[in-house]
């Protein structure tokens, strides 16, 4: 199989792996999620209303029975007890459309039936006893005197006469004055399934009461039970609704469809997408191998490594054949280069130590002028050398060789000094030290000469100014002074300090360190002379350490 049709599938197949995978993962996944959320979504939606239609149905009877109970007639007939208004309004009234009152009671009271209508004939005496407990709660309540909707009305589900009832239960008051002594209650009921046909209307699926003696034969996946309890809180029964699940079956039906159609789209547009990227790909390998053997031919015959015979033959394998010899070319150039590089570097330490030894010859020609400052600049150089080291370390941009070769060369000037002024030991005159003065100038113009020291010899020229502006040669101050000339110019005091000159003896380090102090801010950078401190310190311990290493 040729290499480009090789690719091609390769390519295919793992840009539909992905898609598999995610196809895998909504089937197993989100479609079960789903159908899950929507369960519970409608199930738990139609709970609620249920709920909440109950309520509403109860709320009705409430203001039925609060209008028949809270009445100033009704009073009046229940207090005198008037027979004939009671019935009238109570028991021959209310049982009928649109009340539908099942069960209608009148209580006096002391507790005397007035009025009653019921269609279950005589009450059991465990029945009224039920009842007759309801009635004592409206007795013994305390009403409000000023607003008939915050009067209390006993409601729920009673079992009389082994029927399930839904009642309300009112005192009987005065609403022309709420605070006259309840004269009675009156107790409506409607029995379960008049209550249940209530609710209908409000439902799309069939509701029924279910005994709680009875099982249900139903078995509908969808369905809601709304427990009831009767007044002692023992369970009566249940309202039932079953769903007609036809609705969240399609709803099923066409988000699994949805799903499948847009897994297809996207699996012909992956394999659209990965079809088109094997084609660009491969022609990409194929123009691979055109250049690689384009750039082959090309070499001439200057080459480490032998030349490979390569035909043109349209497949991968010459790539790597190319590649492999140019690998080996490489590694042989590199190891010629490092053999050049190990001879560059032993060229550039020699001329380096040629370099220093000139150095140090011009610095012993000063020498030989001024026999006290002999071995004064590689004293500078170490400590200028010391000092860079520790700014670097800090940030500071120094470039540590022009440092030194700086430090050695600072008072190359010296050397147009005459000698009996460099070894005066009185007090020098205003020209003569006016003379001394030029030496940094003096030194600025001998290295112009030599374009190699266009970098030292700004070094050497600056290394007397001071940062507070009151140096020489120029005068200038703060950051116009190069920092290597700063460096130089604590280094160059402090040997300066240490050791013995024509018109003075050598202060002792501590004596040194604290005339500088004094100096910190006109004449040395605080910066450099704290770390010009930070090397003295380091000396001392390492001559300490020494000191007892020797003992």
């Amino acid at each position: 199989m040729e290499l480009r049709f090789k690719i091609l599938i390769i390519t295919l197949l793992i840009a539909f792996l992905p898609t598999t995978v995610v196809a895998i993962y909504v089937m197993n996944n989100l479609i079960p999620q789903y159908e899950k959320i929507t369960y519970d979504y409608f199930v738990n939606k139609q709970q609620q209303t249920l709920e909440r239609i109950t309520e509403k149905i109860f709320d009705d009877m409430v203001n039925i029975v609060k209008e028949y109970a809270i009445w100033n007639e009704l009073y009046r007939a229940v207090m005198t007890k008037d027979e004939e208004t009671i019935n009238f309004y109570w028991t021959n009234w209310l049982y009928q459309k649109p009340y539908n009152f099942s069960l209608i009671i009148g209580f006096s009271k002391k507790g005397e039936i007035i009025s009653f209508h019921s269609p279950v004939g005589d009450i059991k005496s465990s029945d009224s006893t039920k009842i007759y407990k309801i009635f004592k709660k409206i007795i013994n309540n305390i009403y409000p005197s000023d607003d008939i909707n915050l009067i209390r009305v006993e409601r729920g589900f009673i079992t009389i006469n082994g029927k399930v009832f839904a009642f309300v239960c009112s005192p009987v008051l005065d609403d022309k004055n709420l605070a006259k002594p309840v004269a009675g209650a009156l107790f409506l009921a409607k029995d379960i399934d008049e209550f249940v046909s209530l609710i209908q209307p409000y439902m799309v699926d069939r509701i029924y009461f279910l005994n709680q003696t009875m099982t249900s034969t139903n078995n509908r996946l969808l369905s809601n039970k709304l427990q009831l309890l009767d007044t002692e809180g023992n369970k009566i029964g249940v309202l039932v609704i079953d769903y007609n699940e036809k609705t969240l079956l399609n709803v099923k039906e066409h988000f699994e469809k949805l799903l499948i159609i847009t897994f297809l789209f996207l699996m012909v547009l992956t394999l659209l997408i990965a079809f088109l990227s094997g084609v660009y790909l491969t022609k990409k390998v194929v123009q691979l191998e055109d250049y690689a053997i384009s750039l082959f031919s090309n070499i001439n015959g200057d080459t480490v490594t032998p030349k490979p015979n390569i035909k043109k033959e349209g497949r991968f394998e010459n790539v790597e054949i190319i590649l492999e010899y140019f690998s080996k070319e490489i590694k042989s150039k590199i190891s010629i280069l490092k053999q050049q590089d190990e001879l560059l570097k032993e060229l550039f330490e020699k001329e380096k130590r040629n370099f220093e030894g000139a150095i140090k010859l011009l610095i012993s020609i000063i020498e030989m002028k001024d026999p006290y400052t002999k071995g004064h600049a590689e004293r500078v150089m170490k400590y200028s050398k010391r000092i860079g080291e520790k700014l670097s370390s800090k940030g500071y941009k120094i470039d540590l060789f022009d440092l030194e070769i700086a430090a050695y060369l600072h008072d190359i000037g010296k050397i147009v000094i005459p000698e009996n002024i460099l070894n005066k030991p009185d007090k020098l005159t205003q020209e003569e030290y006016a003379i001394v003065k030029r030496h940094s100038l003096d030194g600025y113009n001998i290295l112009s000469n030599i374009e190699y020291f266009d970098n030292i010899k700004e070094i050497v020229l600056y290394h007397h100014e001071n940062v507070d502006g009151s140096g020489y040669p120029l005068g200038i101050k703060g950051d116009r002074i190069p920092i290597e000339s700063k460096i130089i110019s604590v280094a160059d005091v402090f040997d300066a300090l240490t050791t013995d000159r024509p018109y003075r003896g050598a202060f002792s380090e501590e004596k040194a360190i604290e005339i500088m102090k004094e100096e910190v801010g006109k004449k040395f950078d605080p910066e450099v002379f704290e770390a010009f401190l930070a090397v003295i310190k380091e000396e001392k311990i390492t001559s300490s350490v020494e000191m007892k290493i020797d003992g």
